[in-house]
């Protein structure tokens, strides 16, 4: 049994927007089960959902810009992939 204060049940899937609201590189901000996500739309046209923060700082990614299928943190400027991996950091090679 889980020890978590919200009727929500865990480990089950939701509806998390319409598609609609979700415009060509639009974006999401939105609370499940307490998380925040950040949804978006790429430029491949397939929806993505991370979570709304940025590894560095936990600035909210849904501040962020969505570059082809990935989205960048405008706080520092990493660039995360579709699964959340980071794949660029400003100044630093991988």
């Amino acid at each position: 049994m889980s020890n978590h204060s919200n009727p929500f049940l865990y480990n089950c899937w939701y509806a998390a927007a319409w598609s609609h609201e979700l415009v060509e590189s639009g974006k999401l901000a939105r609370m499940y089960l307490e998380i925040p996500i950040v949804i978006y739309r790429g430029e491949s046209g397939k929806c993505f959902a991370l979570d709304d923060r940025c590894c560095h700082r936990g600035a909210p990614l849904s501040l962020g810009r969505v570059e082809k299928d990935c989205i960048r943190c405008m706080y520092h400027g990493i660039k995360y992939d579709t699964d959340g991996k980071v794949i660029e950091i400003p100044g630093q090679d991988f």
